[in-house]
């Protein structure tokens, strides 16, 4: 459980009790980077259902806003089993947003992945089937998640004792054909472990990403950890686009290798080379199992329930958003300065990765064009010229030595005297007769 801050904890006591709509607002069970949810109960029908309700803070910035208001409108459009069901919507009389959902038992994926290490090949099929459904769904109603990962998959328990998969968190979700997303342009927004090559590269996108990130998710059932890693944000972006995933088999030696074509085929870098649907793929995996000699059950799984929470870990068996397990992780950013400094980290991301994907191609053109070119002709070498005497030099005229003596302190000559021995130095400066001509008395005008 993420620690709430000082200015959501005094929010949180300040709407705790108040009406959202038609719910009154009973206790908080979590929260996140946008909002918390609350455990909501209707004062006449007795229904209880969670309601999740936008930061202030977050209630300030356009694009949290924008991205609030399409998680409820996409999870609303969708009719599925497994996928939460929004069916209220509104403001609180402070200006803060909020919509109402179904309120569900269980745990996020992730807790329970942690807890089991990974799953069987049956059971993880049991869980990836109704995922596939509910992608399928969202795909059918014009709606790419664009987030898929354990955190959005809450595990809700029925009274039957069915563990039911629910997908949730539709704030990145795009829908098909508009032109506006509610993010900058060109920058991949998601989660790097789970996102597909061309989402990293910020391309448009549509299922055939959900797609990607669905191979990611079979491999982590499986593995128990993704196929791509890498130690920095920037270093995974650029895995997905280059790196090819290794099989379930190499991973985990008691999978059998027939498992390993179908997720290799969701996990293909080229869109248009994965299955085109989610329930496709997961057919695939699952005929290859049965072919390996698994028994794939009808149905839901029926896993062990949750252990109870310590006073470490606050109760959220309620949480019907994965908003408490992200905030758990830390990966969630939990400030709009945080949200828009990711939103540079993954600008320039996409550039860094762009620059490499274009260094390789280059790399590749030059090597395929060395070796089709071809071979330069042997050109001889020419004969070395005959070495040039440079005959020596004169030897350079030997010094001479200039002695310039002068009058005694005080001496004067008269003007015709001076006159004439100035005359005399500037003909000797000029190469005339010796000092001999001069007068004795006369030896330096100075």
């Amino acid at each position: 459980m993420a620690r709430s801050s000082p200015e959501s904890r005094t929010e949180s006591a300040d709407i705790v009790g108040r009406m959202a709509g038609e719910y009154r607002l009973r206790r908080k069970l979590g929260e996140g980077g946008f909002g918390a949810v609350y455990e909501a109960e209707h004062p006449v029908l007795a229904r209880r259902a969670a309601v999740k309700v936008l930061h202030q803070a977050a209630g300030r910035d356009s694009e949290a806003v924008l991205r609030f208001v399409s998680e409820a409108k996409a999870a609303n459009q969708i009719r599925s089993r497994h996928i939460v069901d929004v069916f209220s919507f509104g403001q609180l009389p402070d200006g803060r947003h909020f919509f109402v959902m179904d309120l569900m038992d269980g745990e996020p994926l992730d807790r329970c992945l942690r807890r089991q290490g990974r799953f069987d090949v049956p059971t993880a099929l049991q869980l990836l089937r109704p995922i596939a459904d509910a992608l399928d769904a969202a795909h059918a109603a014009g709606i790419v998640h664009r987030d898929l990962k354990p955190q959005n998959v809450f595990l809700a328990r029925e009274p039957s004792g069915e563990t039911v998969p629910k997908l949730l968190d539709f704030g990145l979700a795009k829908l098909l054909g508009e032109s506006s997303v509610h993010t900058l342009s060109g920058t991949p927004m998601g989660t790097p472990l789970y996102m597909s090559p061309e989402q990293a590269r910020g391309e448009p996108v549509d299922g055939r990403s959900d797609v990607y990130s669905l191979g990611v998710l079979c491999h982590e059932l499986l593995t128990g950890q993704p196929p791509i890693a890498g130690d920095s944000p920037v270093g995974v972006l650029m895995a997905q686009v280059l790196q090819s995933p290794p099989r379930v088999s190499q991973v985990c030696g008691d999978l059998s290798p027939e498992l390993d074509q179908p997720i290799l085929r969701m996990l293909e870098k080229q869109a248009s080379n994965r299955p085109a649907t989610a329930g496709a793929a997961i057919g695939d995996l699952q005929r290859a199992a049965e072919h390996a000699g698994h028994v794939i059950p009808p149905g839901m799984p029926h896993l062990p329930p949750a252990p109870e929470p310590s006073a470490v870990d606050p109760p959220d068996h309620g949480l019907p958003t994965a908003d408490t397990a992200l905030a758990a992780s830390g990966r969630q950013l939990r400030t709009t300065s945080r949200r828009r400094a990711w939103a540079l980290l993954a600008a320039v991301a996409t550039l860094a990765i762009g620059a490499v994907a274009l260094s390789v191609h280059r790399s590749r053109r030059e090597d395929r064009s060395r070796s089709s070119a071809p071979p330069a002709p042997v050109v001889a070498a020419p004969a070395a010229a005959a070495p040039v005497t440079v005959p020596p030099s004169s030897p350079p005229p030997p010094p001479v030595d200039l002695t310039v003596q002068g009058a005694p302190r005080g001496t004067r000559l008269p003007p015709d005297r001076a006159m004439d021995a100035r005359a005399h130095l500037k003909k000797r400066q000029r190469g005339a007769p010796s000092p001999a001509a001069l007068p004795s008395d006369l030896e330096s005008p100075f």
